[in-house]
């Protein structure tokens, strides 16, 4: 019985991953209007939650977010 929760909870966390992944791909992809692969710092400025946290995840400080900075955003 230990091992069918166990097996469940571990299926149920895979799942989550996925779902929450999907979401950040979809988020990103709507965000990335000009569809280069990152979100500029004029794309982020179209909503101020993405502006207050885009310098945060800028770590190298391109002025752009790539798809792994972007990952970190909380929303």
């Amino acid at each position: 019985m230990k091992q069918l929760i166990a097996a469940f909870s571990l299926m149920f966390l895979v799942i989550s991953a996925t779902v929450l992944a999907s979401q950040l791909n979809v988020k990103f992809a709507q965000l990335d209007t000009d569809s280069d692969g990152q979100i500029s710092l004029f794309e982020a400025k179209q909503n101020n939650t993405r502006l207050k946290q885009f310098t945060d995840l800028d770590d190298n400080n391109d002025e752009q977010l790539s798809e792994q900075e972007f990952a970190k955003f909380k929303f």
